[in-house]
């Protein structure tokens, strides 16, 4: 009877553990590991940078009673940007519409530090390279940011916040010890800068030129290459899927929905997923542009060389990125010295970029006698062909290009460049004269 009982407790458990089980099996969902949405994986090709280490100065203009000096020297850059992200800056008022010639004046004071930057800098963004003291960062830009000596409001420096082509100004404050110490560093440091002439063009713009010749290097360069597969693993969702075939110049990788060039024969790298292609007038500028391309970069720590920030194309959701090389730009007429992306719907559209980086340098540069800006300004001027209100930006820089006899090594010409509407020429006495 005790073995009769036992058995039928054993027999309901059975079943009543039967029903849960099939309970269970009725109800339960698995959960699934989706695709990461974003089209970057984990990989490191470089190394990773901060905010501040990409957007610079295009040019930084020292004023002292009427003389204009240049600082270019890559270590007294590095030193006064230091000292600015360590000040605090306050009371950034209201933005203030100015006319171009009281713009001009703020440029113009006799004892002032002038940064000019390469495009407009959100101040969302440059939140994170100098200190506001605020609640509320402005929404706008600027350009241009003008510190000034001998102007003191309530016993403390004024600073100005300068977008030159909407011609809004935003003033704001720093302690006069800080603008003192950095005047002194700097007024110590003239005679190892470059000097600078006030030139006005005939449209009545404002600009400095160096004064004088200078002498830079020809340098030459061997390249590293990065393995393509770094590319292919960084930007394609699932690089299992992916498939590649040569071409007679290169190679093309696949996964069905997005294609990566490799062309070998500029050492670029051309990505696209045409399912971001934006339509017609469908976004909106995207005031995170910047932010987002920055750390897009830097999610595969794709800084291979000295990359800077030079400016976006609201038009086309572009972010462009050039190379430095001692303190100034470099140009290739192929796109070689850039990082380029497109945005899309959500993600990257375009990505455009070198997959090699100046490694090794051979010896002995050779000297190149370099005239100056003043002379360039004037010869480009002087040029029936050249229509003055085109003309922008002057600057010193390098042309890259491959040595015709070793195809492993770079060369690095300095040349003047001139910005004509809109893109970047490089100056030729014999062409420019017509000879």
């Amino acid at each position: 009877m005790k073995y009769e009982r036992i058995k039928s407790v054993l027999l309901v458990f059975l079943v009543i553990t039967s029903v849960v089980l099939t309970w269970n099996l009725w109800i339960f969902q698995p959960t699934y590991e989706f695709d990461d949405e974003k089209n970057v994986h984990e990989v490191s090709i470089s190394d990773p940078k901060d905010v501040g280490d990409v957007i610079r100065p295009f040019k930084l203009l020292l004023h002292v009673d009427g003389d204009h000096f240049g600082i270019v020297d890559e270590k007294s850059v590095e030193e006064t940007l230091h000292e600015l992200s360590s000040w605090t800056f306050y009371d950034l008022g209201e933005e203030k519409e100015l006319s171009r010639n009281q713009i001009q004046a703020l440029s113009q004071n006799e004892n002032s530090l002038e940064l000019i930057y390469p495009d407009y800098m959100p101040f969302n963004v440059y939140k994170g390279i100098l200190r506001f003291e605020t609640e509320t960062i402005p929404s706008g830009s600027f350009d241009r940011l003008i510190i000034q000596s001998d102007n003191w409001a309530n016993g403390d420096g004024v600073a100005f916040f300068i977008s030159t082509e909407e011609g809004k100004v935003y003033e704001s404050h720093v302690s006069h010890d800080h603008i003192r110490a950095l005047f002194s560093r700097l007024g110590g440091e003239l005679d190892e800068m470059l000097s600078f002439e006030s030139y006005e063009l005939p449209d009545g713009r404002q600009t400095y030129v160096a004064a004088e010749k200078s002498v830079m290097y020809k340098y030459k360069y061997y390249a590293d290459f990065i393995e393509p597969d770094k590319f292919q693993n960084a930007l394609f969702k699932d690089p299992s899927y992916v498939r590649r075939n040569g071409s007679p110049d290169g190679e093309k990788y696949t996964d069905g929905t997005s294609l990566m060039n490799v062309d070998m024969t500029s050492y670029m790298i051309f990505y696209i997923n045409p399912s971001q292609a934006l339509e017609a007038r469908s976004n909106p500028f995207d005031p995170d542009l910047l932010k987002k391309s920055i750390e897009f970069i830097n999610e595969h720590a794709g800084w291979t060389d000295n990359y800077k920030y030079t400016g976006v194309d609201p038009a086309t959701q572009r972010t462009t990125f050039q190379l430095y090389f001692k303190g100034y730009p470099v140009f290739n007429n192929e796109g070689m010295s850039e990082i380029k992306l497109f945005w899309g719907k959500e993600q990257i559209y375009q990505y455009q970029r070198p997959y090699f980086t100046l490694d090794i340098p051979l010896p002995h540069p050779e000297k190149a006698n370099m005239p100056s800006g003043k002379d360039v300004l004037d010869s480009l001027l002087s040029d029936p062909k050249i229509e003055q209100g085109k003309l922008n930006m002057l600057t010193l820089g390098y042309r890259l290009y491959e040595d015709p006899e070793n195809l492993k090594v770079f060369i690095l010409e300095p040349a003047w460049y001139y910005l004509y509407d809109g893109s970047w020429e490089q100056y030729d006495k014999a062409e420019t004269r017509g000879e």
